[in-house]
């Protein structure tokens, strides 16, 4: 069974795994309540702070958020990898909920993201690090921080820029992290 496989089976059946993105090495689940709380146990995060969706269209976000969907342009035309804030449904999970009633959306054009949100829908992500913890950089500092909590580790291709993405708010246009 190639990689790619084993990680949709892996989330499929309700699993953690971890993967390479477009800015650095995350963790990820399907977004629905069961996973996102194991997520969270996981990670050691705390219940109010979210976690974000990562998809490769604004279509697979369709069931989380309430906004017109001709912002795709706006979405992907970016510099660099760009996480926005965007009014949550009344339907979204309650884990991916900020306390503004937003969740936090990134169209993703890695490769490794771009495959899994096609063959399962928006992935629910974290960085991949306990929570107030550096990220990891790599698998062996993964496996250290997590050892066998993950369900798979997705070791295909590289991360982006090492960075976490830049933080907006799509209403105000504010611009929360650089």
């Amino acid at each position: 069974m190639s990689s790619l496989r084993m990680a949709i089976s892996v989330l499929r059946a309700g699993g953690i795994i971890a993967h390479h993105s477009d800015t650095v090495l995350g963790l990820a689940c399907l977004p629905n309540a069961t996973s996102l709380a194991r997520l969270a146990r996981i990670k050691m995060r705390p219940q109010h702070k979210p976690f974000l969706l990562l998809a490769d269209s604004l279509t697979q976000l369709a069931d989380f958020i309430a906004e017109d969907f001709a912002l795709e342009s706006a979405l992907t035309e970016q510099p660099k990898p760009t996480t926005y804030l965007i009014q949550a449904t009344t339907t979204c999970p309650t884990a991916l909920i900020g306390p503004s009633q937003q969740v936090a959306v990134r169209l993703s054009q890695h490769p490794n993201i771009t495959a899994l949100s096609q063959a399962v829908g928006a992935l629910a992500s974290t960085s991949a690090n306990l929570s107030g913890q550096d990220t990891a950089l790599n698998f062996i500092e993964l496996r250290k921080q997590f050892g066998p909590e993950l369900d798979y580790l997705y070791d295909s291709g590289s991360s982006g820029s090492g960075k976490s993405s830049r933080i907006v708010d799509l209403k105000t246009q504010q611009i929360l992290r650089a």
